[in-house]
C-alpha cells in the first residue's frame, strides 16, 4: 500500500513539474536563436525624423576635429569636439563638445577600456550631422538624440554626391508594432536638411 501511495506521489509531483514548464512558455514565442543577444544590441525607443527634431535643442552639421576620453563617475566617455559649419536648430556655432557613451583611458598601467554595443561613435576627421539634446549632467552638454539614431555620418557616392548614412545594426529599436533590430540607411544630405527644415516650419 505504501509503495503504490508513494508511486501515486510521485506522478502527481511530476505532473506538476511539467504543467508548471509548459504554463510558463510564452505563446508564440520567437525560436531562442532569433531573439538577439543582450551583449550584441542596445535597446533605444524608435523615432522618426520628425520626432528627433522636436526632441533636439541643436541639429547641426560638422566636422569632428578631436576626440578624448574621460571618467564620469565610474564610467568612460569620449567627448567629441565638433566644428560646426551650419546649424539648422538652436544657437550654437564653432566649436561644441559632443559626450559619447564609452572611451578608453590609456594612462593606466594597464589601459581600460568600456564599450556599448550601438552607441554613437563620431572619430576625428569625420563629417557629421547631428541631432543633439541639451542635458546639464554631461560634460560639455550635448548628447545624441535617440542614443545612436540622432547621428549621421557624411559620405560622398562615386559622382561625388553628398550622402548621409547611419548605421543602426546594434540597435534594437522600440516600436508601436514592438521591438526591431535597426538597419544601415543612406539618404541624400540634400534630402535630410529639406526634411528637417519642414518639420521645423510645422
Amino acid at each position: 500500500m505504501k509503495k503504490i501511495s508513494i508511486g501515486v506521489c510521485l506522478i502527481v509531483v511530476a505532473a506538476a513539474l511539467v504543467s508548471t514548464r509548459w504554463s510558463t512558455r510564452a505563446v508564440n514565442a520567437p525560436p531562442e536563436d532569433m531573439l538577439p543577444a543582450a551583449s550584441d544590441t542596445s535597446l533605444a525607443n524608435a523615432l522618426s525624423i520628425g520626432e528627433m527634431v522636436n526632441q533636439s535643442d541643436l541639429i547641426g552639421i560638422g566636422n569632428c576635429v578631436d576626440v578624448r576620453s574621460m571618467w564620469v563617475d565610474r564610467s568612460l566617455v569620449t567627448l567629441a569636439t565638433v566644428s560646426l559649419s551650419e546649424t539648422l536648430k538652436g544657437n550654437e556655432s564653432g566649436n561644441i563638445t559632443v559626450v559619447l557613451p564609452g572611451g578608453v583611458d590609456a594612462n593606466r598601467k594597464i589601459p581600460v577600456a568600456m564599450s556599448y554595443p550601438g552607441a554613437p561613435r563620431i572619430t576625428p576627421g569625420e563629417d557629421v550631422f547631428l541631432f543633439l539634446t541639451a542635458n546639464s549632467d554631461a560634460p560639455g552638454g550635448y548628447i545624441v538624440a535617440g542614443f545612436s539614431q540622432g547621428k549621421f555620418s557624411i559620405v560622398r557616392d562615386e559622382e561625388g554626391e553628398q550622402l548621409v548614412s547611419r548605421d543602426l545594426t546594434k540597435t534594437m529599436l522600440q516600436g508601436n508594432n514592438g521591438v526591431r533590430r535597426g538597419s544601415v540607411n543612406k539618404t541624400l544630405l540634400s534630402s535630410l536638411k529639406a526634411e528637417v527644415k519642414r518639420h521645423l516650419q510645422e
